[in-house]
C-alpha cells in the first residue's frame, strides 16, 4: 500500500490506540485490596495491543521507506517519522534500512551520470544542449548543470545530518567512500562544463558585438525589392543571455550567488537594451508596411504610387548605406516609420474601399429579385408586391451606387491622383469590372433561381400557374400561353427577366469613358448570362406548347360550346336527328322529309349528354406540367359542366314543356267547350249555331289525337323521373283529373249534337230560300240595269251614275260571297258532325 493509503492506515492504528487508552484510563480499581488483580490484568492487556500496535506500524514505517522513490523522499520520511523509530520494536524493524540509504545514494550518483553522459553526447552530435523553455543557450546551460548539481548535492547534505549508528557504520563502508568518490567526480564534472560553455561564449562576445553593431540599419533584396531589418540575430542571443543572467543572478539565494558575469561589451550592448528594442520595433513595422505595399499592391495600383514610393526609397538608401546602430538614428527612424506608414495606410485604405464596393454589391447575391412567398416553398413565384420589390430594389442599388461613387472618388484622394491621367482610367477599369463581376452574380442569382425551379426534375414544385377558361367560343388562357399575344406568359416572363437585367441599370457607370451610362448593356452582352435566359425562354416556350396540346385533348367537345343550341333542337324536332351534309345532298330539291323524335330518341340524346357530363367530371382541375407549370382548369371545367347541363336540360325542358303545354291546352279547350256547349240555342240563332258547331267539329277533330295522348305523357314523365326530373304537382293532379273531363265533354258533344241537328236543317234550308230570292233580285237586277243612263249617248252624268252603280253591285256580291260563305260552312259542319 502506498501514498494515501498508508496514511490512512496509520490513522486507524492511531485511532484504535485512543480508543484502548481511553478505556483503560476511564476505568476505576480499588487501590485498597491487596488481593483485587482487576488493575493488573487490564494493564497486561493494555500493554499487549500496545505492543501489537507498534508491530503493525513497525510494518507500515518500512513499507513506507520501501516506497521512497529516491534518497530525497527516503530522508523527508526519516525526518518525518522523528523519535517514532526509537520505539524498541520499531526500531528493531526499521534499523535495517538506514544501510539502503547508501544504496540508494549510489543509484541517484549513477543516474546523474547517466544525464550527464546523455547531454554531452547531444552537445557533441548536434552542438545543443536541451535547456529550459524560452531561455537562451548559454543561460540555460548553466542553469541545466546547476539543477544537476541541486540534484545529488541536497541528498549528500542530507546523509550528514542524520545521526544514527547503523547509518554511521555505513558511511563508513566501502560502498559509501565509493558513492562520496563518485558525488565528487561528478561535482568537478559540473564545473568545468558551466566554466566551458561560459568561456565559449565570452570569447565571441566582443567580436559579435563590434562588428554587428557597425552594420546598416535594413538590407534590400535586389530582386523583390523588399527590404528587412539588418539586426544580427546573433546581437539579440546576447541581449537575451545577459537579461537572463541578470536574472539568475537576482534570484540565487545570498550564499549561492553564480560566479558568471557578462564581458563589458555585452553589458554595454544590454545598457542601450531599450532604445535598441525601441529601434527595432520602429523599423520592423516600417519593414512590414513597406514590404506590404511592394507585395499587395496591384499592377493597376502600382503607377499610382510609384512616384511617391520612390520618395520613400530615396529616404531609405540612407538607412541601406550610410546610417548603423552606433549612431543617432531615433529621428530618422520615425521620419521614415511615418511616411511609409502613410503610404501603407492609404493603400490599405484603398483596398479596403474597393472590398466595401464588392460587399456592397454583394448585398443581393443570394437574394433573387422574385422568390416565393417567404417560407414556403410550395408556393407560386410572388409577383402580388412586383412593382413594390422592384422599386425598393432600385432604390437600395441607386443608393449604394451613390455610396460606390463616393468610395471611388475617396481612392482618387487617397492615391494623390489626377482623373484625367491615363493611370487613374486604368485603375477606374479595375474597378468598373469589379462592378461589372458583381453585376453578373447579383443577375445570375435571380436568373439561376428562375433555371432551378423551371428544370422538371423530382422535388421541385409549381413556380407558375396560368388559368384555363371556357370565353365562348373559345377555350382561352390567364394569362394567354399563345407566344404572339399581348400580355401573355411568354411576355410576362420576358418582362421578369428584363426586370431582372433592369438592376444593372440602376448605378452609374463608374468608367464613363466607356461609352454607356450604366451596367445593362453589359450584362445583356454577358454570353453565360444570356445562356441561362435563353434556357429559361425555352422552356418557356416548351411549357406553352405542352399546354396548347392540354388544350387541344377538349377539342372533342368543342361541339357544347360553338354549336347553336336552338338549331340543333329544331333540326331534331323536325327530323329526329341533325342533317348531316350527305343527307341534304341525296334529297337535293325535295328536301329531306320530317320525322318526328321518339321517346326514346330523346332518351338517347339526354343520355349521351348525361354519359359525357360524367366523363367531363374525372377530369383533374389542375394539373401539373413539367414539375414546375401548373394549369388550374377548374374554372374551364365547371363551365364545361354548365355547357353539358345545358345541353341536357334542353332535352329535358323540351319533355316538361310538352307535358305541361299538351294538359295545359286541353284542359283550355275543355273548358272553352264545355263552356260553348253548354249555351241554349233557339230557332234562328245562326251565330249561335255555329259556333255550337265548330265546337262539336273542334272536339271530334282532336277526339283521336286526345284519347291516346294520356299514355305517352305518363311515359314522358317516367323517363325524366329517371334523371331526377320531378314535374310540379298541378300537371299530376291535371293527368288524373283530364281524362274524365275529357270524357264528360265528349258525351256533352254527343247529347249537343244530337239537339242542333234539326237546327242545322232548317238553317239550311233558310239559307237556300234566301239563295234562291237573291238570284230572283239578281235577275231583275241585271234587267235594269240595261237600261240604265250611261248606256244612252244623252246621259249628262254617267260617271256618277256608273259610280253609284259600282257601289250597289258591290253590295250584291257582299251579300252573295255571305249566303255562300255560310251555306258551305253549315254543310261542312254537318259532313264533319255526321261522320
Amino acid at each position: 500500500m502506498k501514498g494515501r493509503g498508508l496514511s490512512k492506515l496509520t490513522m486507524d492504528i492511531f485511532e484504535e490506540f485512543n480508543n484502548h487508552y481511553k478505556v483503560f484510563s476511564d476505568k476505576s480499581y480499588d487501590v485498597l485490596d491487596p488481593l483485587n488483580k482487576e488493575f493488573m490484568d487490564d494493564y497486561n492487556y493494555f500493554h499487549q495491543q500496545i505492543e501489537d500496535i507498534d508491530r503493525r506500524l513497525a510494518s507500515i514505517v518500512c513499507q513506507a521507506f520501501d516506497d521512497c522513490s529516491g534518497p530525497e523522499s527516503a530522508f523527508r520520511l526519516i525526518d518525518i517519522l522523528s523519535t517514532l523509530v526509537e520505539r524498541p520494536l520499531i526500531k528493531a524493524e526499521f534499523d535495517q534500512k538506514y544501510p539502503l540509504l547508501i544504496k540508494m545514494l549510489d543509484r541517484e550518483m549513477d543516474n546523474a551520470k547517466e544525464i550527464y553522459d546523455d547531454q554531452m553526447k547531444r552537445i557533441e552530435e548536434t552542438s545543443f544542449a536541451m535547456v529550459h523553455k524560452n531561455v537562451p543557450q548559454v543561460t540555460g546551460r548553466l542553469k541545466w548543470a546547476g539543477e544537476l548539481r541541486q540534484r545529488i548535492t541536497v541528498p549528500m547534505d542530507n546523509l550528514k545530518h542524520v545521526e544514527h549508528p547503523a547509518l554511521e557504520q555505513a558511511i563508513e563502508s566501502e560502498d559509501a567512500q565509493l558513492v562520496k568518490r563518485k558525488y565528487e567526480q561528478l561535482l568537478i564534472l559540473l564545473d568545468e562544463f558551466q566554466n566551458r560553455a561560459f568561456q565559449e561564449w565570452v570569447s565571441g562576445v566582443d567580436q559579435s558585438c563590434s562588428e554587428n553593431l557597425s552594420q546598416p540599419l535594413i538590407v534590400r533584396d535586389e530582386l523583390t525589392k523588399l527590404i528587412a531589418v539588418n539586426f544580427d540575430p546573433k546581437l539579440i542571443a546576447v541581449l537575451r543571455e545577459v537579461k537572463y543572467l541578470h536574472l539568475r543572478s537576482d534570484t540565487a539565494p545570498e550564499d549561492d550567488k553564480p560566479q558568471e558575469t557578462a564581458p563589458a561589451a555585452a553589458e554595454d550592448l544590454y545598457s542601450k537594451n531599450d532604445t535598441l528594442r525601441e529601434h527595432i520595433i520602429n523599423l520592423n513595422m516600417t519593414v512590414q508596411w513597406y514590404n506590404y505595399v511592394r507585395e499587395n499592391t496591384l499592377e493597376v495600383e502600382m503607377p499610382l504610387i510609384e512616384d511617391q514610393l520612390a520618395e520613400i526609397d530615396k529616404k531609405l538608401e540612407q538607412a541601406e548605406t550610410s546610417l548603423n546602430w552606433n549612431g543617432e538614428i531615433t529621428a530618422y527612424i520615425q521620419e521614415v516609420k511615418d511616411a511609409v506608414h502613410d503610404l501603407q495606410k492609404r493603400v490599405v485604405q484603398a483596398k479596403d474601399n474597393v472590398e466595401k464596393i464588392v460587399k456592397l454589391m454583394s448585398t443581393w447575391h443570394k437574394v433573387p429579385l422574385f422568390e416565393r412567398k417567404e417560407g414556403k416553398h410550395e408556393t407560386l413565384l410572388n409577383l402580388d408586391d412586383r412593382k413594390d420589390r422592384l422599386e425598393k430594389r432600385k432604390n437600395e442599388i441607386s443608393e449604394q451606387g451613390q455610396q460606390i461613387h463616393a468610395l471611388l472618388k475617396e481612392n482618387l484622394e487617397l492615391f494623390k491622383a489626377t482623373d484625367s491621367t491615363d493611370e487613374w482610367k486604368a485603375y477606374v477599369d479595375y474597378v468598373d469590372e469589379k462592378v461589372l463581376d458583381e453585376f453578373i452574380t447579383l443577375i445570375m442569382c435571380s436568373l439561376k433561381f428562375l433555371s432551378e425551379q423551371t428544370v422538371d426534375r423530382q422535388g421541385n414544385t409549381p413556380l407558375f400557374m396560368a388559368f384555363m377558361e371556357l370565353k365562348r367560343p373559345n377555350v382561352v388562357f390567364d394569362p394567354a400561353l399563345d407566344k404572339d399575344q399581348a400580355d401573355g406568359f411568354f411576355e410576362l416572363m420576358d418582362s421578369i427577366t428584363t426586370d431582372i437585367y433592369r438592376q444593372a441599370s440602376y448605378i452609374p457607370r463608374l468608367a464613363a469613358h466607356s461609352g454607356h451610362e450604366h451596367y445593362q448593356q453589359e450584362m445583356e452582352d454577358n454570353d453565360e448570362l444570356q445562356a441561362v435566359r435563353t434556357e429559361i425562354m425555352e422552356r418557356v416556350e416548351r411549357i406553352m406548347q405542352k399546354a396548347m396540346e392540354y388544350k387541344s385533348s377538349f377539342d372533342t367537345y368543342a361541339y357544347l360550346w360553338v354549336e347553336d343550341r336552338e338549331e340543333f333542337k329544331n333540326q331534331f324536332l323536325k327530323y329526329g336527328h341533325v342533317l348531316t351534309p350527305e343527307e341534304i345532298d341525296a334529297h337535293g330539291e325535295d328536301g329531306v322529309p320530317e320525322s318526328k323524335p321518339t321517346l326514346e330518341q330523346f332518351k338517347e340524346q339526354i343520355d349521351h349528354y348525361e354519359t359525357i357530363y360524367e366523363e367531363v367530371e374525372k377530369i383533374e382541375r389542375t394539373v401539373v406540367l413539367e414539375t414546375w407549370f401548373r394549369i388550374d382548369s377548374s374554372k374551364f371545367k365547371q363551365a364545361l359542366l354548365n355547357e353539358i347541363k345545358r345541353w341536357s336540360l334542353m332535352f329535358k325542358q323540351h319533355l316538361i314543356d310538352s307535358v305541361t303545354k299538351a294538359l295545359d291546352e286541353l284542359e283550355q279547350f275543355i273548358k272553352e267547350t264545355d263552356a260553348g256547349l253548354s249555351k241554349e240555342l233557339e230557332e234562328g240563332d245562326y251565330d249561335g249555331l255555329v259556333a255550337v258547331m265548330h265546337h262539336l267539329m273542334r272536339v271530334k277533330e282532336r277526339q283521336s289525337e286526345t284519347d291516346e295522348m294520356f299514355e305517352p305523357l305518363k311515359q314522358k314523365i317516367e323517363l325524366l323521373k329517371t334523371y331526377n326530373q320531378e314535374m310540379d304537382e298541378s300537371v299530376y293532379r291535371q293527368l288524373e283529373v283530364l281524362p274524365e273531363k275529357w270524357n264528360n265533354t265528349k258525351k256533352i258533344a254527343i247529347t249537343v249534337k244530337q239537339q242542333v241537328g234539326p237546327l242545322q236543317t232548317n238553317e239550311i234550308q233558310k239559307i237556300k230560300r234566301t239563295a234562291s230570292e237573291f238570284d230572283v233580285q239578281q235577275h231583275s237586277y241585271r234587267e235594269q240595269f240595261r237600261k240604265i243612263g250611261p248606256f244612252q249617248y244623252s246621259c249628262p252624268n254617267s260617271y256618277d251614275e256608273l259610280d253609284a252603280k259600282n257601289k250597289e253591285i258591290g253590295d250584291m256580291e257582299n251579300r252573295m260571297a255571305k249566303l255562300s260563305e255560310s251555306l258551305a260552312c253549315l254543310r261542312f259542319q254537318c259532313r264533319t258532325i255526321s261522320s
